[in-house]
């Protein structure tokens, strides 16, 4: 049975796999190319020390050359789920019902349940390697660029969040088994990959927009009122503004308009001094801190992990239903 299923995906898995060869070449290519223009304009030092401390024309040109290609490197880390499920997960079974082959897998002494199993099985594991292989090449790149490439930002910059941790896997299992719900749902292949492409990215939009609801942020405080900021570059920041001599959080914009300039009036120079007069006491952040990226990293793939799972479900009431 597994035999018979590798030879039917064969040309799927040679695709991944050249895919994989020829992409992670392309990689290391770049990153050695890089990695000698750092050692070229002798910013070896700056991988670990970020902009802050090593500010420069050979940071600046440095940055111009290669922040983009990393962060469309990262890009199709995130992008790659979304491609397993359409272009392995959606015709698993669609294509199956589609050439009718599926009437004569019905027909052997092999049971509905076991061919669903081996067929899940055999696609998935060769697509989870690649999108792993293929993660891992990506990253080791942008960690050679260190604090000069999308780093700087944190952990908890989208695109570094989405291609890092274990959320590539997560997608990619949670793409692949609603691919094949959606294959085995309506028959047809093309009906499967539109659905299974729109859903994931509504999905992924969805959730990401929300994941910091996952975790109970901390609350860091300032008595600087006329700080930018209460925290540094880093930590993912869920809310901030200013709280009362109370400690109640200020909601009304009134305080702040009020020191503003407005049309002709005489600007406002100390700033502080006027907030503190309209009520404010203090400025406040709730924060997800670094040290929890981790965290929320395995809740959100929990969450993904589970919809897979009822997908994988739904599938198999699906193909069971089938006469």
């Amino acid at each position: 049975m597994t035999w018979v299923v590798w030879r039917q995906q064969r040309a799927v898995f040679i695709t991944l796999a050249a895919g994989l060869v020829v992409s992670v070449a392309a990689i290391l290519l770049l990153k050695a190319a890089m990695v000698a223009d750092l050692n070229a304009r002798n910013l070896l030092d700056c991988v670990a020390k970020g902009l802050d401390a090593c500010r420069g024309e050979a940071a600046s040109e440095f940055q111009n050359t290669w922040f983009d290609r990393l962060h469309v490197a990262h890009g199709t880390v995130i992008a790659a789920p979304a491609l397993i499920g359409v272009f392995v997960g959606a015709p698993l079974f669609a294509r199956e019902y589609e050439q009718g082959t599926h009437a004569l897998a019905f027909t052997q002494s092999v049971s509905r349940t076991r061919w669903m199993v081996t067929k899940f099985a055999v696609a998935a594991l060769p697509a989870l390697v690649v999108v792993l292989a293929y993660q891992a090449a990506v990253h080791s790149w942008v960690d050679a660029a260190g604090k000069l490439g999308p780093l700087a930002a944190g952990p908890f910059y989208v695109t570094t969040f989405d291609a890092q941790g274990v959320s590539p896997v997560a997608y990619t299992l949670f793409a692949y088994a609603l691919g094949m719900f959606a294959g085995a749902l309506s028959r047809r292949t093309l009906v499967a990959m539109t659905v299974t492409l729109g859903l994931f990215v509504v999905v992924r939009v969805v959730l990401g927009g929300v994941r910091e609801n996952l975790i109970t942020p901390t609350r860091v405080l300032s008595d600087d009122l006329d700080g930018r900021s209460t925290v540094e570059r880093g930590p993912l920041v869920v809310e901030s503004g200013f709280l009362d001599a109370r400690g109640a959080v200020v909601a009304d914009p009134t305080p702040m308009m009020n020191c503003s300039a407005r049309g002709d009036a005489q600007a406002v120079t100390d700033f502080e001094a006027c907030y503190r007069e309209n009520g404010l006491a203090q400025r406040f952040a709730d924060v997800i801190p670094v040290d929890q990226v981790n965290t929320l990293h395995l809740l959100e793939a929990s969450i993904f992990t589970g919809a897979a799972v009822l997908f994988v479900l739904g599938t198999v009431w699906a193909v069971r239903r089938q006469a």
